[in-house]
């Protein structure tokens, strides 16, 4: 019994410690930035906006990045704005990153795509976060907004390239947007209500966000703290297991018992046996 018992033990804790160990490899999980973007704690992760097919100078510019600062450490000493000379930036803006320019004299062409701002990040813990942008104003010297551009970006992981050239995410929370909407039209595609076109290309205003879901998603709708589904699906296995291990050890302790019980029953009767046949060889003895 006692052997039946042990190996059994041996066989559920062997199986618990793997458990354990798988579980503690997807706790360990990176963190999904934009749907594509894998990094883990530590790395760091540049991202960089760009502009480009603007048929007009640009005058002037303000506009907000946003970024989950429990899951993103800014470094503010990386943020730059390589074709904007002078720009004002705030980077421990409550919301994010905030940045306007403006030069009456020293208009920048964005016809060709160009670096509009570029910053670094430090990953602080594993889950999932969009970093995504709005724009309030940007305009040329006839000083109405531009209506032909194409917003993209890159992003890099400890100076390795991850997503170059793609579609921006644009800011989905309506607060947001409604706290930080000028004269300018947002549209999710990146692009201006001239060059844009497809089902992408609807506009995002602080007055109504329509956002497409293939385009554009809501910045509050980062889940803090959130483990691979997958993760999720094996520490529920290991509730199972350790259900069915305390099953498991209660029936072979019930079987075991048992079978003790049966065991000194029979020996009980063996020895009844034997001392009354004991008994009876004594009792014959006295007579003769």
């Amino acid at each position: 019994m006692k052997k039946g018992l042990k190996i059994s033990f041996a066989i559920i804790i062997a199986s618990l410690m793997v458990l354990l160990s798988c579980i503690s490899v997807f706790a360990a999980s990176d963190l999904t930035i934009n749907k594509k973007v894998k990094a883990s704690k530590g790395d760091t992760v540049t991202y960089t906006l760009k502009l480009g097919d603007c048929s007009d100078k640009l005058e002037g510019i303000q506009m907000y990045v946003f970024y989950d600062k429990d899951y993103l450490e800014i470094d503010s000493k990386s943020l730059s704005f390589p074709q904007l000379s002078g720009a004002v930036s705030n980077s421990n803006f409550s919301d994010g990153i905030a940045f306007n320019w403006t030069s009456v004299t020293d208009l920048v062409s964005f016809k060709e795509t160009k670096t509009l701002m570029t910053v670094d990040f430090k990953v602080k813990k594993a889950g999932k976060v969009n970093i995504t942008y709005f724009v309030t104003e940007m305009y040329g010297n006839d000083m109405t907004y531009f209506k032909d551009y194409t917003f993209t970006n890159d992003i890099d992981v400890n100076n390795h390239n991850a997503v170059k050239g793609e579609t921006p995410i644009l800011s989905g929370d309506s607060e947001l947007n409604n706290k930080y909407q000028g004269s300018f039209v947002n549209y999710a595609d990146g692009k201006g209500e001239k060059n844009g076109s497809g089902k992408n290309h609807i506009a995002v205003t602080g007055v109504t966000t329509l956002p497409s879901k293939s385009a554009s998603d809501n910045v509050t709708d980062v889940t803090k703290g959130e483990q691979a589904p997958v993760a999720t699906i094996v520490m529920i296995l290991g509730i199972i297991l350790v259900i069915v291990a305390i099953i498991i050890v209660v029936i072979l302790r019930n079987h075991f018992m048992k079978k003790d019980n049966d065991a000194e029953i029979s020996e009980s009767g063996e020895i009844d046996e034997a001392y009354e046949d004991n008994a009876e060889e004594n009792t014959a003895e006295t007579e003769e």
